[in-house]
């Protein structure tokens, strides 16, 4: 290579060099740079929310976000005094604010978050601190005659300095307690004014009470309230005083005369209900003409025959009505309803080998609130408070849902095959020791489930006659159904049976518990001696599965079965204390279902449900039933529209708190006894022993926690009628009590809703004293 090529090839290196470099160093100069200017990040801080209004005592949150630095610690002050002081309130570290005892000066206060990081940089939340609300209950005198006044003005929450406000504007008031106050004015002309409340500063107006000014004139009427069919009448009177001018106007609803929709009256005040009234109260009026103001009022509530027919009847006959049940029921008729409920397909339960133990109760639970076939749930149940098997020893899944799948497929069956199913299943087998019970080589046959199927699920501990009343001996005694020679006899005849062998096992004489299936047969354990049962034989050297069904025979065809069960059926579906006429006309279906068959239960609780006597719409005080847990709880979640999930609630030990733990009664007796009678009284009420002071009061915050659930959603369609009390309460009523509120409780629904603050709060209240009302609670 000649010299010229080498400083050619050296010159191009190097500006090629010089080049690269520049390429690299610009970059490198822009990077270090940015480096630069962003080496101090900006701390901001903000906070949520950034202006609260809080009563006097109270508390509230406060939540500080600090962003630009890992330190995200703050110093919270009031008034840039860290940590607030007595006066102004308090905060902690938390940003917890705690309003003073008495508002601060201004009533406002700064609440100050500073980050720790960067004191430069903080947010701030605008505090209103005023006092609470006050609460009005009753203005005296009401009505008032015109001219000057005093009034004194009853309720809570009064501060010095409230003023009492007449239609907004102040009246000359005196602060007398934090419980009343006196007022002054002059009332010009008849009318009606608006009372108010407000306590000194922002934002603490009561909510009102009307008062009635008049000329001195009061009219009273006579009846104060009535509840009317359609088509109905009633002669209202109206006594006038403080003038000599007794005419009166008389409306309905405000309309002179009335209308077709709410009735009409005349001008003698004979009110005629209209002929198909939605469910509700009217108002009737009588109004003076000496001065065409002053008036007497009374309610009239409307009843729709049909929803309190139907209302009633699904609450018999399911776990209460839904909206959609209720308005289908009355399309179809309650026979139709029957038919189609006993054909329905069974709610279904979780295979039990992939489940735990609280599935079963849980999709029991579930079945009842929401599954479709009704009618079929509410025969599980009561059929489970008759034949009893618990979880609390029969612990395991694979025990209790096939259990359950039994009382399903025969609720609608007949009661013999029920008793054989109950006598041969390995829940009941290991529940009451019937499996593995054997006679000889040292061993006694179990007496457990022998006595207890004599005396709880089929006979009970006395001779009946068909109405339900005790049969007598010469000595005006009970005479026993049974003695403890039948017990040990009919022992001997179910000695024998033992678990089935589980899938894949051998065969073994002695199973150990297994309990899907049927119990299966040991010859060679069961004891073949002649037996006498009832006074009646079971002759020597009989089969075990002879010995069996023998003995299902004599249970079965005992005299005492017909009013046995028609009695406990009729109590858990109806009423506590059917006449023994009504047990009486079921023990006949009972024995012969028209068609000569014995034990059909789909029969009988057919009679039960539309025997006159559970369906007489005015009802005696004494012939309803007590609400269970269960079906108090159930029946207001279907009423208000709730939904519930299939798994994993916890309901088994939330219906235990109310003393009825779902599929884990205590005992063999059920959760209560179906002969318990209410304290001091003569009356069957078994359900009042699961009702103590404790049970109740778990009771009413199940169902208060319920009615503040859903996000508020499900009370919407009351709490927008809030507004307008008459119109809330109509809905409660219908959708509740099915139009049979009193008037007596319309009047205190009304007292509670005004003193509530909003809406909701007004909605929430009515329903909550509604479902816990003795009108609700005991099913008429």
């Amino acid at each position: 290579m000649s010299s010229l090529s080498v400083f050619t090839n050296q010159a191009l290196t190097k500006q090629r060099f010089e080049m690269i470099l520049r390429l690299f160093m610009l970059p490198a100069m822009m990077v270090s740079l940015s480096a630069f200017a962003f080496a101090v990040p900006v701390v901001t801080v903000a906070i949520s929310p950034t202006s609260v209004t809080i009563p006097i005592s109270g508390n509230r949150q406060l939540t500080a976000t600090v962003s630009g630095t890992a330190n995200t610690a703050v110093i919270w002050s009031v008034n840039n005094i860290v940590g607030g002081n007595s006066t102004l309130g308090t905060i902690d570290s938390t940003g917890k604010y705690f309003a003073p005892l008495l508002p601060p000066a201004g009533y406002n206060v700064t609440v100050k978050a500073v980050s720790v990081a960067d004191p430069t940089a903080s947010a701030s939340c605008a505090v209103q601190v005023r006092y609470p609300l006050p609460y009005l209950t009753s203005i005296v005198p009401n009505p008032l005659g015109t001219g000057p006044f005093t009034l004194t003005v009853n309720g809570s929450r009064f501060y010095s300095g409230a003023q009492v406000l007449w239609n907004g504007t102040p009246l000359t008031t005196n602060y007398v307690s934090a419980t009343q106050l006196t007022a002054t004015g002059n009332a010009a002309q008849p009318g009606s004014a608006i009372i108010t409340v407000a306590n000194p500063g922002p934002a603490s107006v009561s909510t009102n009470l009307t008062l009635q000014v008049s000329s001195g004139i009061i009219i009273t009427l006579t009846p104060p309230a009535v509840s009317l069919q359609p088509n109905a009448t009633q002669q209202f009177q109206a006594a006038v005083s403080g003038t000599n001018n007794q005419a009166v106007i008389w409306q309905v609803n405000g309309i002179t005369g009335g209308s077709a929709t709410s009735g009409t009256i005349t001008t003698t005040g004979f009110y005629t209900a209209p002929s198909a009234p939605p469910s509700g109260a009217v108002t009737v009026a009588a109004v003076s003409q000496a001065d065409n103001f002053s008036n007497g009022q009374a309610t009239v509530a409307l009843k729709n025959p049909l929803l309190l027919t139907f209302g009633r009847f699904l609450e018999q006959a399911s776990f209460g009505p839904t909206q959609q049940s209720l308005t289908y029921a009355q399309q179809i008729g309650m026979q139709a309803w029957l038919s189609e409920q006993f054909i329905i397909a069974e709610a279904t339960y979780p295979d039990y080998v992939a489940n735990p133990t609280a599935s079963a109760a849980d999709a029991f639970f579930y079945n009842c609130t929401m599954g479709s076939d009704q009618l079929r749930q509410r025969s599980i149940y009561a059929l489970s408070q008759i034949i009893v098997v618990s979880s609390n020893k029969a612990v395991a899944a694979n025990q209790m849902i096939p259990w359950m799948q039994l009382l399903s497929r025969n609720s609608f069956g007949n009661y013999r095959q029920l008793l054989r199913e109950v006598t041969l299943d390995p829940t009941m087998g290991f529940y009451l020791d019937l499996a593995n019970s054997t006679e000889g080589g040292g061993f006694t046959a179990n007496e457990n489930y022998p006595r207890e199927a004599m005396q709880l699920f089929s006979l009970g501990l006395y001779l009946l006659n068909p109405d339900g009343s005790y049969q007598l001996d010469a000595q005006n005694q009970r005479i026993p159904t049974y003695t403890q020679t039948d017990v040990r006899n009919l022992a001997l005849a179910l000695t024998g049976w033992t678990n089935p062998t589980p899938a894949g096992q051998p065969m073994t004489a002695y199973n150990f518990s297994y309990s899907p299936g049927v119990m299966e047969a040991r010859e060679a354990r069961h004891d073949h001696r002649a037996k006498v049962v009832l006074g009646q034989s079971l002759p020597a050297n009989q089969t075990i599965t002879q010995d069996l069904d023998g003995s299902i025979d004599i249970i079965f065809n005992h005299p005492n079965l017909g009013p046995f069960v028609a009695t406990r059926l009729i109590r858990a579906l109806v009423m506590s204390n059917p006449s023994p006429a009504y047990i009486q006309r079921i023990t006949t279906v009972f024995n012969n279902n028209g068609q000569g068959v014995r034990g059909d239960l789909k029969a009988t609780i057919q009679a039960i449900l539309l025997d006159q006597e559970a369906r007489q719409d005015t009802p005696t005080a004494n012939s309803g039933k007590l609400r269970s847990p269960m079906l108090h709880g159930i029946s207001f979640l279907r009423a208000f529209g709730g939904q519930v999930g299939q798994g994993g609630t916890g309901v088994s030990w939330i219906y235990g708190q109310m003393g009825e733990a779902i599929l884990s009664p205590n005992s063999v007796f059920s959760h209560y006894s179906p002969m318990f009678r209410i304290p001091g009284q003569q009356l069957f009420g078994p359900e009042f022993q699961i009702y103590s002071p404790t049970e109740a009061v778990n009771r009413a915050n199940y169902l208060y926690s319920i009615i503040n659930a859903y996000n508020g959603t499900l009370i919407l369609p009351f709490s927008n009628l809030a507004s307008d009390p008459v119109a809330l309460v109509d809905l409660i009523d219908s959708t509740f009590l099915y139009g049979r509120m009193s008037a007596a409780m319309r009047a205190s629904l009304y007292t509670a809703i005004q003193a509530q603050p909003d809406n909701r709060s007004k909605a929430a209240a009515a329903i909550y004293l509604t479902v816990m009302s003795g009108d609700y609670l005991v099913m008429h």
